[in-house]
């Protein structure tokens, strides 16, 4: 690594953070054992633009892996790195509302907590943005951003109207949804739902409001649950006359398979209604029909809605893996619903799953998220989103404690993916924001028909492939250029990149950080002091050795 003592020079000492203190751990948290000990040897916590662009000149200069943090939702742990430099943004807040034009401005660090309960003053204005209030602002809209009330307004990357990046060269670029120069018009396409860090670092982005339909500001929300296998019958029928009947834009249905106490399996619904009490009851009338256990539909502000994802609290003691599908218009046959029923009754023998439901526990479900409506309304080349057609996007989130399971839980997730992807559009189409570091074809799950488009862009603005990680958009290559970056970075110690088939590569990777710390070592902290301070005692004694863990 090259000299830090040079980089605090740039940015300030106080600025570059160091493995082993309390405040690189809380900087390089990711909430996913799998990645945890993930040891970047620095963290520069940029506050300005100029922080950014020294940072980026310093690792490029040295040749240093440089990756990019906010939110620290990254599914595959993207965002941090192994001996290089972490970029975090949380400390670059600014967030500006004109309600007069009906638009936001949000600088990189944001979460989606802070601009839902800090900036809106009208319980009616609403942006794009994502269920999980710890979720980064920008990551979450570069990757497309599914949001529940997608099916009223569109995906987040379709509400975009300017962003500001920096540039491999740290140059700092603007670019507008009607760019007149092909270059920037370019570059705007493809941040538009092309994935963070692939074209820069993104400082800034403008976004727009609406209004939810409610004159008061309210939705409805709640769950519909049936038991299983005890309601089968009357959950199958009901998935049924789903699956065949047209919601309106305002409603948004998220399914989801699960467990609870004693084993008990559940095919449920999360409804979002984006209106009042007696339309939302009006368009649920066909399901409700059909008895289920459990209703909890109540008005309420949108924000009360708005929830914590399990296993990204700092107090998560957890190894999980997800895989994404996405399923078109009609694709929830009875087939369908008996396999994913199966496959979560499978899931829950197979983590050895008791009566015991807690946040540290292991567990299985698979969702989906609704998607339809306005998102349709957007032709599949217009964004790098290409699954226009696209109406629910699921995912399988594993989850278990024992280091050991890792390759137990992937082979169960590849099962999974054998069972579930013949049912997806075009057998292939997957979630970026869910990304998943073992598909194969990603290139085409991801962004179908427009990846080469995508990589004409990263050759213009990344030809050095300086902004990478393993599945980046690649630049094209032509005879005689240069190495790019990205091949002469350093990768985790035994990991050959290049050669590894995906699946081994993914298994690899786990078995160089998943047996550092275990749900034991991490103690049972009372405190998220406790938690940074315990995370980089143990950091720092893996620097020293592995002694008096």
């Amino acid at each position: 690594m090259a000299d830090l003592n040079l980089l605090r020079e740039i940015v300030g000492p106080e600025r570059v953070l160091e493995a082993g203190t309390d405040a690189y751990s809380k900087a390089v948290f990711i909430g996913n054992l799998n990645y945890r000990m993930t040891m970047p040897a620095a963290v520069v916590q940029a506050t300005s633009v100029e922080n950014i662009q020294a940072t980026i000149s310093f690792a490029r200069r040295n040749h240093v892996c440089l990756t990019v943090k906010n939110g620290g939702h990254s599914y595959m742990g993207y965002c941090l790195n192994e001996g290089g430099i972490v970029l975090d943004l949380s400390p670059m807040k600014g967030c500006y509302v004109d309600t007069g034009n009906m638009r936001i401005s949000m600088e990189g660090g944001l979460t989606w907590k802070e601009v839902y309960y800090k900036y809106f003053d009208d319980p009616r204005d609403i942006v794009i943005g994502g269920q999980c209030p710890t979720v980064g602002v920008s990551g979450f809209t570069l990757g497309g951003g599914l949001s529940p009330f997608s099916r009223s307004y569109g995906l987040a990357c379709d509400n975009l109207l300017q962003m500001t990046i920096v540039t491999y060269e740290g140059e700092v670029v603007t670019v507008s949804r009607n760019e007149k120069e092909e270059r920037k018009r370019e570059l705007f396409w493809a941040l538009a739902g092309g994935g963070g860090s692939n074209f820069g670092v993104t400082v800034n982005m403008t976004c727009e409001i609406h209004k939810l339909r409610d004159p008061q500001g309210t939705v409805v929300c709640g769950q519909l649950s049936w038991n299983l296998p005890q309601q089968k019958d009357a959950f199958d029928s009901m998935m049924n006359c789903f699956n065949t009947t047209k919601c309106p834009d305002e409603l948004t249905i998220d399914a989801l398979w699960t467990h609870g106490q004693q084993k008990q399996l559940t095919g449920g619904m999360t409804v979002i209604y984006n209106g009042g009490e007696a339309e939302a009851q009006k368009a649920l009338a066909p399901l409700l029909e059909f008895n289920p256990a459990t209703t909890t539909l109540k008005p309420m502000r949108w924000t009360d809605w708005v929830h914590q994802s399990e296993g990204w609290d700092p107090f998560s003691q957890v190894y999980h893996h997800h895989a994404s599908f996405i399923f078109a218009e009609g694709s929830i046959t009875p087939e369908l619903n008996s396999k994913i029923s199966s496959l979560v009754a499978e899931a829950v023998e197979l983590l050895g799953i008791t009566d015991s439901n807690g946040p540290n526990d292991p567990k299985c479900h698979i969702l989906w998220d609704h998607i339809g409506g306005a998102t349709t309304r957007t032709a599949s080349q217009e964004t790098p989103f290409y699954w226009r057609q696209g109406h629910y996007v699921s995912t399988i989130k594993v989850q278990w404690t024992d280091p050991a399971q890792g390759e137990k839980m992937m082979d169960f997730t590849a099962k999974c993916k054998t069972v579930l992807l013949p049912h997806a559009i075009e057998q292939k189409a997957a979630y970026l924001n869910y990304i998943d570091g073992t598909v194969p074809n990603w290139q085409e799950a991801y962004y179908g028909h427009n990846y080469p488009r995508l990589q004409k862009v990263k050759t213009q603005w990344d030809p050095e492939d300086f902004f990478w990680n393993m599945q980046s958009i690649e630049p094209l290559r032509e005879s005689g250029k240069s190495t790019p970056i990205s091949e002469a970075l350093p990768v985790p110690a035994q990991i050959d990149i290049l050669d590894l088939p995906t699946v081994k590569k993914v298994g690899q990777w786990w078995e160089t950080y998943a047996p550092l710390v275990t749900p034991g070592l991490l103690g049972s902290p009372e405190t998220e002091e406790e938690v940074f301070k315990r995370d980089a005692k143990i950091r720092g004694s893996l620097l020293r050795g592995g002694s008096n863990l």
